[in-house]
């Protein structure tokens, strides 16, 4: 947990460059220094670049994802997206204004004119996929649920990927990363969207787990935390943590989860609003889309199927859902009471196979 002190979020830094960003597109697009072919406001350019802040990130990354080499990983804040580069990359590693030194003919653009270049009349792709993480799986696994009719035995992990529909069956899922749908052939024609775009196609609303509650921490907290982060946990915080502070409980809990344990403690005394009592149910859910919570060898050992015994994963029933036992229909199964004189009642759960 290296201090990193000169990685703390760089206000007056951002300050200065969105200076020179401004001062760059004014002159653009008043006609000063510009291509003649491209300077008309009227008229979008080809070659194009804007600045990867805070407020549009979440917006420019599914462009830069569905556009850039599947061998570039990283688009950060900071960073300057590209309509091309001559690596494929799609991104500039640095501001706007080095950007536009090195390539003069790409032209600084608002985020405005980012949304009517790369969504022209704001189209819904009908040929889509969007890739599971902890804060969104609950969502798209309930439509999931409802719309795929194979394979859902399978649950949708954080990792896979959401298909509008799967090439070969109708599992609507991809058991791998966005990236390795997005090498496929076979979804060449597919875009990945955000979780804003799916609610819009699907009709999704977020589900209860998903709800977040804004909330707000001191800038010298957000300091402190991120002074002691990792790498990965300072780009946690970036896209989550906004410079004043401003963030939600659920960043928090995440924040948490990433954390090694003296910070969990601390980060849990710091927020205790954002970590409900406990309740007397216990919390299945991630192990919820395993498909089998014994392992492999013992099921074969026992003469059993892998999943015979699994999570119950049943997003419309709460009384259930990632609190339960779901048990293999492939048997038939009975609860009995079995007493003992000396050592008391104890319930055995026996299973039996199916006559053929």
């Amino acid at each position: 947990m290296a201090r990193r002190r000169h990685d703390v979020h760089p206000s007056n830094q951002l300050r200065a460059r969105l200076k020179v960003y401004y001062n760059i597109l004014f002159k653009l697009n008043s006609g000063m220094g510009a291509d003649p072919n491209t300077n008309n406001m009227n008229t979008l350019p080809t070659d194009w670049c804007i600045e990867a802040t805070e407020e549009n990130f979440a917006e420019l990354y599914p462009w830069w994802r569905a556009n850039a080499g599947s061998g570039f990983k990283r688009f950060t804040i900071g960073f300057t997206l590209m309509s091309s580069h001559p690596d494929g990359s799609c991104y500039f590693a640095s501001c706007m204004e080095s950007c536009v030194k090195s390539y003069p003919n790409h032209q600084p653009i608002t985020i405005e004119q980012f949304r009517q270049i790369t969504k022209p009349m704001n189209t819904l792709p009908t040929k889509w996929y969007i890739q599971a993480t902890e804060e969104n799986r609950e969502e798209l696994n309930s439509w999931r649920l409802k719309n795929a009719t194979e394979y859902l035995d399978y649950g949708l992990k954080v990792g896979n990927t959401l298909l509008s529909k799967h090439h070969r069956d109708k599992s609507c899922y991809y058991a791998d990363d966005a990236d390795a749908v997005r090498g496929r052939d076979e979804y060449k024609d597919y875009q990945e969207i955000t979780l804003e775009q799916f609610r819009q196609i699907t009709n999704s609303t977020p589900t209860p787990n998903s709800m977040k509650k804004s909330i707000q921490i001191s800038r010298e907290l957000l300091n402190e935390y991120f002074d002691a982060a990792t790498m990965a946990q300072q780009e946690y915080l970036t896209k989550h943590f906004k410079l004043n502070g401003t963030t939600t409980d659920e960043a928090i809990r995440g924040l948490h989860d990433l954390a090694c344990g003296p910070w969990k403690k601390k980060i849990k005394k710091n927020h205790p609003d954002c970590f409900p009592e406990d309740s007397k149910h216990f919390d299945f859910s991630k192990r919820g889309m395993v498909r089998g919570i014994v392992s492999d060898e013992v099921a074969d050992s026992l003469g059993m199927r892998h999943d015979f015994i699994q999570i119950r994963n049943n997003s419309d029933n709460p009384e259930t859902h990632h609190r339960s036992f779901y048990l293999s229909s492939e048997y038939d199964w009975k609860l009995v009471q079995d007493g003992h004189e000396t050592r008391g009642t104890a319930w055995a759960l026996i299973p039996t196979k199916k006559k053929s």
